[in-house]
């Protein structure tokens, strides 16, 4: 119930932060009617305050989406890593040593974290980032449909070049940029375990090796990800979403002439102010949905290494166990091998 309450709140929220930004269209609308006698745009502080109410409540809504949704991630979070101490209790410790120390370690608190994260923050978010598109349509296409159309231009832009940063490729380069962490993180903690016994046999060159090569894998594939796959596209990205106002000046100099002659040249100035305003909100509603596919995919690795620790199967109790007739101990036929040895 929290889950489904933050989700309606946060959409809620993010139609209620809208409003203002109608209020300001008014307020501009107010000041260039009455001008130049500026002291008869009467309602213009009005106008204003209005707007600063909404944005009030919008922030005090999302709160109460956030409250929910952070009670309901606790909880799930909770759920997740008692379920994983349990049931790691009852694996075999040769399982346990396939995985590695710190590769459980890091699923029973950063990955379950990860979980948690994605929701208390990035779910609700997410349907925040629906209900912003709709109402940032609705309100593109009040005033003026031509400016409005201009405005989706970068939009388009950026959604064909954010194509390129999601999809089935992306999320396995994730994959293989988290098992790599995975598995940095778990030769650290195993070196670390290790001193000890290094430091008796004097290996520590040859100790440290298993150690280096994960550092090496994990910086390949991280500097792979980020500079060979995302730094493009975002860098193009940023550029259409935060250069929104470009489109429209151009539309507004050829526009321009046809409003002057008429009767409505100052509505067209209102217009243009309020979508040279209102285009600074399309990047962060651009940036909301990237890091939301982000969120899912990290979200979705999460889950996976969950489900592979869940899914290692118990030590096998037997049905008739047997009690021992004595502490006399006898090895027969006893034998011993590593895997693939």
């Amino acid at each position: 119930f929290l889950t489904y309450a933050s989700w309606v709140l946060s959409a809620g929220s993010a139609l209620l932060s809208l409003v203002p930004f109608w209020y300001i269209w008014r307020v501009i609308k107010a000041v260039l009617e009455s001008a130049p006698n500026y002291g008869e745009a009467v309602h213009a502080a009005h106008y204003g305050w209005m707007a600063v109410l909404f944005a009030v409540l919008s922030m005090l809504v999302y709160i109460g989406a956030l409250m929910c949704s952070h009670l309901s991630a606790f909880h799930i979070a909770t759920n997740i890593r008692m379920g994983l101490t349990h049931h790691i209790a009852k694996l075999p410790l040769g399982k346990i040593e396939q995985f590695g120390t710190g590769k459980l370690r890091r699923v029973i608190s950063e990955t379950s974290g990860a979980a948690e994260t994605y929701l208390a923050h990035q779910l609700p978010d997410q349907y925040k980032t629906y209900a912003t598109v709709l109402g940032l349509l609705v309100l593109l296409f009040t005033f003026d449909w031509r400016l409005g159309l201009l405005s989706l231009v970068p939009v388009a832009l950026a959604f064909a070049i954010m194509a390129t940063m999601t999809g089935r490729r992306m999320q396995d380069r994730m994959t293989q940029y988290q098992n790599a962490l995975a598995d940095m993180s778990n030769e650290a903690v195993e070196y670390v375990r290790g001193i000890p016994v290094v430091k008796i046999f004097q290996q520590t060159v040859y100790s440290f090796k298993a150690f280096q090569e994960a550092i090496e894998d994990y910086s390949t594939k991280a500097e792979h990800y980020q500079a060979d796959i995302c730094r493009t596209p975002q860098s193009v990205n940023l550029t259409f979403t935060e250069g929104a106002f470009v489109f429209l000046v151009p539309a507004a100099l050829f526009l321009a002439p046809s409003a002057l002659a008429g009767s409505d040249f100052a509505g067209f100035v209102t217009n243009f102010a309020f979508y040279a305003v209102f285009s600074a909100i399309i990047s962060t509603a651009l940036a909301k949905i990237m890091f939301a596919a982000s969120g899912i995919m990290l979200a979705g690795t999460a889950l996976g290494r969950i489900d592979q620790v869940m899914g290692a199967p118990e030590l096998k109790v037997p049905e008739h166990p047997k009690s021992p007739q004595s502490s006399r101990v006898e090895f027969e036929d006893v034998s011993f091998t590593y895997d693939g040895a």
